[in-house]
């Protein structure tokens, strides 16, 4: 109930018409609760020695002081102490700080996967032309040639003319009737 004092309205109790500081749910004259609506929607102070019931939307309790609400881990946003999920985002208060660091995990194993796979094309061709330098020059050594061996220089000019003569001389039979 409200009373009407100077033009303005006050909220007071419904069952004394005491005034109501908006703190608590029971009145302190009577110690009946000041509405219906408050006692349905009330907070139980979480500290176990106090256990007053608090008014919905407060951060604390008017008795002793202790935080009536709980921050989530995942939107940051505050909900009342005594419900299970967060009223924002939905998410269960019960084992969410596991449930953030594992999102979390999967999330940079994603990021180091789409980092591999950015990465890895460009790697992998390096190194195709790494191994097949280090093969090419494996196969061209020059252990494997006599030491006395030069290659023929473009300046060398090699007269053949005389090697189909040298071949029937010997009888190599090609060109024999």
């Amino acid at each position: 109930m409200t009373q009407e004092s100077g033009g303005g309205a006050s909220p007071t109790c419904a069952a004394c018409g005491a005034p109501d500081n908006g703190e608590l749910v029971m009145c302190r004259f009577c110690k009946q609760a000041v509405s219906a609506e408050a006692l349905r929607s009330a907070i139980p102070c979480p500290n176990q020695a106090c256990r007053t019931a608090c008014r919905w939307g407060k951060q604390k309790c008017g008795a002793c002081q202790a935080w009536l609400v709980v921050s989530c881990v995942f939107c940051g946003s505050l909900s009342p102490h005594n419900i299970s999920n967060c009223l924002h985002c939905k998410e269960a208060f019960a084992g969410a700080p596991q449930r953030k660091a594992a999102m979390q995990q999967q999330q940079q194993h994603q990021q180091n996967m789409q980092a591999v796979g950015t990465w890895g094309h460009v790697a992998a061709a390096f190194a195709g032309a790494a191994v097949g330098s280090a093969v090419s020059h494996a196969a061209y050594s020059s252990s494997d040639y006599d030491s006395d061996y030069s290659p023929p220089s473009s300046a060398d000019n090699y007269d053949v003319s005389d090697v189909i003569e040298d071949a029937a001389d010997i009888g190599g039979g090609f060109f024999d009737d």
